[in-house]
């Protein structure tokens, strides 16, 4: 069993403050700690254009990119098998999806809140594809419905985009990541077109009076193939309870909600053969595995690993 931990491997400088507080917060993930064997990795996530839990979870899905794709291409596939939708998508063709999202200005540019923190229901999202579609004549775009949050999109012949996943985008200046790319023209005009337009929908009036934010904007990403995946992984568990936090710096909530998950989804495991964890941050990964079990006499010398060294690296 591979158990995936979004948000449980913090920048350096917090780790060595926290890793205080972990033999008591987090008493089985220690223990699989010390019984396991580490391996950090660093990612990019400028040039997988993706976060690293999501290049950890397209490896699991067996995503291989074609040569002049960023990892991020695989998302859209990803995505799709993940809602148990690919099976509706040809195998063969391109898929990219729209996500909706809202964008909402801040002090140092504007930040994208993607369709997870959007309750976008069922009605809401036909009711803008409906009102949209007219307006994508002659563009050489045809949407689709998918789900409430996604549209499948597909565009213009021998259209390439180097799309950032919205995940990356949401946790940073969306400014960062709104490319100037020639290539990227097309859409960026589409989506202009839908932000006048979805400005006064009732749609939207209806979702504000509701205290929900409009969704004023769509975010693409994919571009690669579903058969580009391979086999899904038979035993996997992703869990995304720390993101959030972590993200926010938020570090007495991460430690609040490390004890609740430790106790309620890691605990109940303990009895069972140690799963490989997979722990991710902002840019490193770390995979630990169950150590080789050592016989007498050299079991006397299996002392735990000092995990610390690559949980917490000292500068």
């Amino acid at each position: 069993m591979q158990i995936v931990l979004k948000g449980a491997l913090p920048d350096p400088a917090i780790a060595r403050e926290l890793i205080k507080h972990l033999a008591i917060t987090a008493p089985t993930l220690v223990q699989w700690l010390e019984q396991g064997r580490g391996e950090l990795s660093l990612r990019e996530p400028a040039t997988d254009l993706c976060t690293p839990a999501e290049s950890c979870l397209l490896q699991a899905h067996g995503f291989m990119a074609d040569q002049a794709q960023h990892l991020s291409a695989g998302l859209a596939a990803l995505r799709a098998r993940q809602l148990k939708q690919i099976q509706n998508l040809p195998a063969h063709a391109p898929l990219w999806l729209a996500e909706l999202a809202h964008i909402a200005p801040s002090r140092d540019g504007a930040m994208l809140l993607p369709a997870a923190q959007l309750s976008v229901s069922q009605a809401h999202s036909r009711a803008l594809l409906d009102a949209f579609t007219p307006y994508l004549d002659g563009t050489g775009f045809t949407f689709s419905y998918l789900t409430a949050d996604y549209w499948s999109v597909t565009p213009p012949v021998d259209f390439h985009y180097p799309a950032p996943s919205p995940e990356l985008v949401s946790q940073s200046n969306l400014n960062d990541w709104w490319t100037q790319d020639a290539r990227a023209r097309p859409w960026r005009r589409l989506v202009n077109e839908f932000q006048m337009l979805a400005f006064d929908l009732p749609v939207n009036r209806e979702r504000e009076s509701a205290g929900l934010p409009p969704i004023n904007s769509l975010w693409l990403f994919g571009g690669a193939r579903p058969d580009q995946l391979g086999a899904p992984p038979q035993a996997l568990l992703e869990i995304d309870t720390l993101q959030d936090s972590l993200i926010q710096q938020d570090w007495g909530r991460w430690l609040h909600e490390l004890a609740d998950l430790d106790k309620t989804v890691l605990r109940p495991l303990a009895n069972q053969a140690q799963p490989e964890l997979v722990l991710t941050g902002q840019d490193r990964i770390a995979h630990v595995r169950a150590a080789p079990r050592r016989f007498w006499p050299f079991s006397l010398l299996n002392n735990p690993q000092n995990w610390s060294k690559w949980w917490s690296p000292q500068s």
